[in-house]
């Protein structure tokens, strides 16, 4: 999936979540969710489409039978955010959009800082801010990215760094960034739960 792709299916999710939101009228959000099936790659067959339809169903009824309409759309609007960012977070398995993302919501570090983050010098930090490819630390620059994307809503991006390195309890008393210089395949698991978590305690 292109990256033209990703952003036009996110817009599609969002402006399902947004008439979800706002007054609902079943016309427009039900030709909102045939807008989003189709354009996804697996259509009507696609797991979070099913979700919706299901959902629609139910506010159909709620409408036409005075039921809650606001637990349906509701239920509607918890489906569209999780495919938004499912198809957010599908983006950064390309390196050089991971990157991008990372640079861009860490912009207040220095070179230096980000050079540390990402396992790489800062000449190359530099390359990739100018918009050259990414090829080398792959693995660690979409797990960075990736990390980045579950911390950014509620930390700055000072905050960010160190939770990255900073020891945690849950890390068995390592920082993340150890965890990113020792293996970064073995990191994977760990620190993602831990950033899903939200859960930034130090070690004591």
């Amino acid at each position: 999936m292109t990256t033209a792709t990703r952003a036009k299916l996110r817009s599609k999710a969002g402006l399902v979540e947004d008439l979800i939101e706002s007054e609902v009228d079943y016309r427009k959000v039900e030709d909102a969710v045939l807008d989003l099936a189709n354009a996804l790659p697996a259509g009507t067959e696609d797991y979070e489409a099913k979700q919706l339809f299901v959902f629609l169903t139910e506010l159909r009824r709620a409408i036409d039978d005075g039921g809650d309409v606001q637990l349906a759309a509701m239920r509607m609007g918890d489906v569209a955010r999780r495919l938004e960012r499912l198809l957010a977070h599908a983006a950064l398995e390309s390196p050089d959009e991971a990157v991008r993302f990372t640079l861009a919501n860490l912009e207040p570090l220095t070179v230096t800082e980000l050079s540390k983050l990402l396992g790489v010098s800062t000449k190359t930090v530099g390359a990739w801010r100018a918009g050259k490819p990414v090829k080398q630390r792959v693995e660690r620059v979409k797990l960075v990215a990736q990390l980045v994307s579950y911390l950014r809503y509620g930390m700055t991006a000072t905050g960010v760094k160190l939770w990255f390195e900073n020891p945690a309890d849950l890390l068995k008393g390592k920082s993340p960034l150890e965890l990113l210089d020792a293996d970064v395949n073995s990191a994977w698991e760990p620190l993602v739960a831990y950033a899903r978590g939200g859960r930034g305690q130090l070690a004591t």
